[in-house]
């Protein structure tokens, strides 16, 4: 396997070149002062009515068959106006060009090149115009390469795409000159190109022709398939060896994570990486760009003590620190970072060494990335060091299956929702990649990962929605959509549950309810309404079915208990108040389909008005009913009696205020000290006041078990003698806080009797 291995970097070896066979970007804007023969002075963001003055005095765009130049609407429709028809009045233009020019020739690969441009053609695309796929031809001696810049003018569609090698890239201009930028898209003669149809906007664009010296070689895209076909070969070879684990490439340089792609791919690591891909499509693998990151943790030596709490970075473009890594506490390599491309990657995972293929030494050099830390406490000081190699990551598609179930359920989502997204790929198979992947969601996986993330699960029943095999989903299916339910949005749940026939779904709604998570049963209750709303006549006998279950699915949910529990992680749920208000309302918009049925409106109202405590009824129960959207239910009418009985129990005596002030000693089990010094204060009827002269730790303790309890005390420290005194004052509030609250449900009960429930 060593030796498969060197074949390939020796391969890899003979590759040189750093550019691409395209280069794009986009530019500020910059007025060029264009002028036209016949038209006079652009206006720039072109609108409709100046360019279809400008089509005036353009023609048809022709093109190159053979020695022949004709026009042909069936394979170019465009317009184009002569290069001898434009001037330009602004000089930074010029100055705008030349910019393009030298990014253009360091995406091209070709910066030690003395390259100029030469002014075309202004050409038009109306919505419909397009060009089938052609190549250039030599326009003038020494051209090499076209240069297309864009003008701001509003379109849609109208994408460039260009071929070399058995390589593809679609670029657009559509946004870039719909927000008053300056698109540019260059590429070599030798790539075939096309442009898409326009389907909205007109798309136009000045075309340079980029040329070279007369004496010079003629330059082209770069050519690497011969050895791309030879790493094909190789990685047939090597397919056994990544049965497990991908192996990654080294590519020659380090990059930041925050300016890592393939287009910011350094010297020959592009068209090695390029390479790379090709050879692994070839040969039936996923290659994917990634960061391979070698992390060194360990003593700070060469610089002078200091003490720091915090961490001092340093990065390339800052002044190197003089401190070194001395002796080395901490070691590993992971695969991370990987570019923002189509396909998902893999995560974040360790990788070994012998699944590593490079010429370079690990950890060695200048780090990308260093982070010291001085003396904090006992601890010595330290030295952090990460270095980001530039990689091609690869593995067998015929292993890729196995390699995801070791991989964290975010990112096997992801894939799922890559293999929904190229559904007919037919080299994919993603069908086959999807029935893997969901039969290797474990419950105990997804159930510890929702936990603590705010994971989004829909992908899952539109995975299973997609596939349609109904055996699949109840083998597969109903323990992983139970225990991923209130994960699925509303609109994939509908989507699946017209997919098959509704009764393979009544076990997994009657166990998802089968908790006292009120989010889960609010969310449970969320796609019942949407079916209900749907009125889909097939799922009809399957909604009126869970709705009359409502009464056992809401038997385990303590409505009434609005706090969330101190070990309570949300993440991305909403407040359990907020969750509560929901499934009444959910309920009470359901209640319609079941109000012949005085055993529902029983059940239910139990579960809702069992217990009433006075927050439950003042904040949830009460705001709802006085919506005024539950006018005419006869649950909302039951639970109204409930809230009326309740304020009016609630309201029927005024609380008094104390008769004197003697206060009971609470019952604690802690503290129990302090309370039996202060029981005689607290029983007296007549003292009001307590002074506890003592020394600060004493009266801390006093005062934190004061505030323990609920009990009528105020407390303030007098500052004069030594030790202070800590000084005690009997209260009327749990008197005061009783009125308030009783105003208040009076203030309640009369607006809820005046607003009625006709």
């Amino acid at each position: 396997m060593k030796n498969l291995d060197k074949q390939l970097l020796n391969l890899l070896n003979t590759i040189e070149g750093n550019g691409s066979f395209v280069s794009s970007g986009i530019k500020n804007f910059t007025h060029p002062g264009l002028q036209l023969e016949g038209v006079g002075e652009i206006g720039l963001p072109l609108n409709p009515i100046q360019i279809k003055e400008i089509i005036k005095i353009a023609k048809k765009a022709p093109f190159g068959k053979g020695h022949q130049t004709i026009t042909d609407t069936s394979v170019r429709s465009a317009w184009e106006i002569d290069a001898g028809q434009m001037s330009f009045g602004n000089k930074d233009w010029e100055k705008n060009i030349n910019k393009i020019i030298k990014a253009v020739k360091k995406g091209l690969g070709i910066e030690k090149q003395p390259v100029t441009a030469s002014l075309y053609k202004m050409l038009i695309y109306e919505p419909g115009d397009f060009f089938l796929p052609h190549k250039d031809s030599e326009k003038e001696k020494g051209m090499f390469a076209t240069l297309v810049v864009g003008l701001p003018s509003p379109h849609t569609g109208g994408e460039l795409t260009i071929r070399f090698d058995g390589r593809e890239e679609t670029i657009g201009m559509s946004s870039a000159a719909s927000s008053y930028k300056i698109p540019y898209i260059a590429f070599f003669a030798d790539c075939e190109h096309e442009i898409k149809p326009v389907t909205t906007g007109y798309r136009v664009c000045l075309v340079y022709n980029l040329m070279q010296s007369g004496d010079a070689k003629k330059m082209g895209g770069p050519n690497f398939m011969s050895q791309a076909r030879k790493m094909a070969e190789l990685f047939q070879s090597m397919a056994k060896s990544m049965e497990y684990w991908p192996k990654a490439v080294l590519l020659g340089h380090q990059y930041t994570p925050a300016n890592f792609s393939l287009a910011h791919l350094k010297h020959h690591d592009r068209p090695r990486a390029e390479a790379l891909m090709e050879a692994a499509e070839a040969a039936g693998y996923f290659a994917r760009l990634g960061l391979v990151t070698h992390y060194k943790m360990g003593e700070l030596e060469g610089v002078d003590y200091y003490y720091g709490y915090g961490r001092r970075p340093y990065y390339e473009e800052e002044e190197p620190s003089e401190g070194t890594l001395g002796e080395v506490y901490e070691e590993y390599t992971t695969i991370e970072h990987w570019a923002d491309e189509e396909a998902p990657g893999l995560g974040e995972a360790l990788i070994r060494e012998e699944n590593i293929l490079s010429e370079l030494e690990l950890g060695k050099g200048k780090p990308v990335e260093q982070e010291e830390e001085g003396y904090t406490g006992n601890a010595g000081m330290t030295i952090e060091y990460w270095y980001h190699y530039g990689a091609l990551i690869l593995w067998p598609k015929k292993h890729h299956a196995r390699l995801l179930e070791s991989l964290s359920v975010p990112v096997r989502l992801q894939w799922l929702e890559y293999y929904l997204q190229h559904w007919n790929d037919a080299v994919l198979n993603p069908q086959e990649y999807t029935r893997q992947l969901l039969a290797s969601l474990k419950v105990e996986a997804v159930e510890e990962e929702k936990r603590y993330e705010s994971v989004d699960f829909s992908v899952v029943a539109d995975a299973f929605a997609r596939l349609g095999d109904a055996a699949f989903l109840k083998l597969n299916g109903e323990a992983l959509l139970v225990a991923v339910f209130e994960k699925i949005k509303i609109n994939s749940w509908l989507a699946l549950l017209q997919s098959f026939s509704p009764p393979v779904f009544h076990p997994i709604f009657q166990n998802t309810a089968n908790t006292d998570d009120v989010f889960v049963v609010r969310h449970l209750s969320d796609v019942l309404k949407a079916l209900k709303e749907l009125g889909s006549v097939a799922l009809e006998p399957f909604t009126l079915h869970h709705i009359q279950q409502l009464p056992d699915y809401l038997s385990s949910v303590q409505l009434h208990q609005l706090k969330e529990p101190s070990y309570y992680y949300r993440g991305d749920r909403s407040s359990r108040k907020e969750a509560v208000v929901a499934t009444v309302e959910n309920v009470l918009a359901l209640s319609s389909e079941t109000e012949t049925y005085p055993d529902w409106i029983k059940g239910v109202l139990e579960r809702i008005t069992s217990p009433m405590p006075r927050k439950y009824v003042t904040q949830i129960l009460v705001p709802i009913l006085l919506s005024g959207k539950y006018h005419g239910s006869e649950l909302a009418r039951a639970i109204y009696e409930a809230c009326l009985q309740d304020l009016k129990a609630r309201t029927a005596v005024k609380p008094s205020p104390p008769s004197d002030w003697a206060r009971k000693t609470p019952e604690s089990s802690s503290n129990q000290k302090i309370w039996e010094t202060l029981r005689p204060f607290l029983s007296s009827p007549t003292q009001q006041v307590f002074d506890y002269q003592r020394n600060q730790s004493y009266r801390t303790e006093m005062e934190w078990a004061v505030k323990s309890v609920q009990i009528d005390l105020k407390m303030e420290t007098i500052r004069k003698g030594s030790p202070h005194t800590l000084r005690l004052i009997k209260t009327q509030a749990a008197y005061e806080q009783a009125l308030k609250k009783w105003k208040e449900d009076v203030a309640i009960l009369e607006h809820l009797i005046e607003a009625g429930l006709g």
